[in-house]
């Protein structure tokens, strides 16, 4: 699958990382969790979305501006 670089570059870094999560899922060797939400921590809503995600039960990967990464996983005894 061919990229444009004006089409990844419009993408935000949350959403690369995602797309790559993707590809690696398809060959059956992502490191992610299953249903984890991908939220861009330079925005302004991250501490919202974070929360939403935490309160499903869902992980989260929080993605820095460089694209780097950290998997944030719910604690389900306090729910």
């Amino acid at each position: 699958m061919g990229k444009t670089m004006s089409t990844d570059s419009d993408r935000s870094p949350a959403a690369k990382v995602m797309n790559e999560a993707i590809d690696l899922a398809i060959e059956g060797r992502s490191p992610y969790p299953e249903r984890a939400a991908f939220i861009d921590a330079d925005t302004p809503y991250a501490g919202h979305e974070i929360q939403r995600a935490a309160d499903e039960g869902r992980s989260v990967v929080l993605v820095a501006a460089d694209g780097s990464s950290r998997v944030l996983k719910p604690d389900l005894a306090a729910h």
